[in-house]
């Protein structure tokens, strides 16, 4: 009987090493912390719901696709205009932002700490005897962005759009013919640091004037500002000495000055990222994982405020996560 029993394990335990494992997130909330003077205080909202952290959480996250979708455009642009396919172009990395004022009520805005990844394939003939099959990657680190904006009234400045890189271009054939093609690489630098290529100088203005506009500058008012919707109006903070400061009130009596007159930095995240994996036993998980967080400082006052994604994930076994209605059963 205690063979027995050991073998019915040993089936069930091979066949389930063999499975994957999928997350299925059960809920998700939001929780913003904001920091005064050593204190802190927190507060969270549905993730699924309309309140204002769900609000600045899609603001943020739209930014980076944006800046995705303009590079792949150009891209695409110049891939096809020179006999090549364009198959994937990917924006990765956690930037951060950084808004200082300057002279004359102009604002500094840069965004930072992106690589881009893109590759595309030429397939064709040279001379009408050499055929050739490569592909082409190009890599842009230390991606940044910078412009600049009217503190008074948020207009974005059309003609002060830069963008910085360290650029490197590599081909991989099917024979020793990368000399045959384009320098696709050299060029789509080329175009952005000589502002050539509309579409994607466009593109990069507009996911600028899309950050200024959800952090500092509502569309329709210019001082309802995502400031109030990470520190709404009602909170209030206790102080260590145990003195309570209307948090939330202070900064809505203050937009004005705070806008034009305060150095801030704003590093973004993914929230929760979760994928399936090899291994591991069925159970529920709680995952956090960062949406933002800003610091800002002026002559007269500072802050910080942070916001996380926290998830209930559940964990469960199945065949291939490729087929996830396929479930696992053991074969005695």
């Amino acid at each position: 009987m205690k063979r027995s029993l050991f073998f019915v394990g040993l089936g069930l335990g091979a066949a389930l090493a063999h499975a994957d494992i999928v997350p299925a997130i059960q809920s998700s909330q939001y929780i913003a912390t904001a920091r005064y003077n050593g204190a802190t205080v927190s507060y969270a909202e549905n993730r699924y719901g309309n309140g204002p952290l769900a609000e600045m959480a899609t603001a943020m996250k739209r930014v980076p696709m944006q800046v995705e979708s303009g590079l792949n455009t150009a891209m695409i642009n110049k891939v096809a205009g020179s006999g090549g396919t364009f198959l994937k172009g990917t924006l990765s990395g956690d930037p951060t932002v950084t808004i200082t004022p300057q002279a004359s009520g102009i604002t500094l805005i840069n965004l930072s700490g992106w690589s881009y990844t893109a590759t595309t394939r030429f397939t064709g003939r040279k001379l009408g005897i050499i055929s050739y099959d490569c592909v082409n990657t190009l890599s842009l680190r230390n991606f940044s962005i910078t412009g600049q904006y009217g503190s008074v009234d948020g207009r974005l400045l059309d003609d002060k759009t830069g963008v910085t890189a360290d650029v490197s271009s590599s081909t991989d054939c099917d024979s020793n013919l990368s000399w045959i093609l384009p320098f696709v690489g050299d060029y789509i630098i080329g175009q952005i640091a000589s502002r050539k290529d509309a579409a994607l100088v466009s593109s990069i203005q507009t996911s600028l004037g899309g950050l200024k506009d959800d952090l500092l500058f509502d569309r329709n008012a210019n001082y309802l500002s995502g400031l109030n919707k990470l520190v709404p109006v009602d909170k209030v903070i206790t102080l260590p000495n145990g003195s309570s400061f209307a948090l939330g009130q202070y900064i809505q009596n203050n937009l004005p000055y705070l806008i034009g007159n305060s150095q801030l930095t704003l590093k973004l995240g993914q929230g929760v990222q979760v994928r399936p994996k090899f291994g591991g036993e069925p159970t529920t998980t709680t995952e956090t994982g960062t949406i933002l967080d800003l610091s800002l400082s002026s002559p007269a006052f500072s802050f910080g405020v942070g916001m996380v994604e926290q998830a209930q994930v559940r964990w469960s076994w199945v065949c291939s996560w490729q087929n996830p209605s396929k479930q696992c059963y053991p074969d005695y």
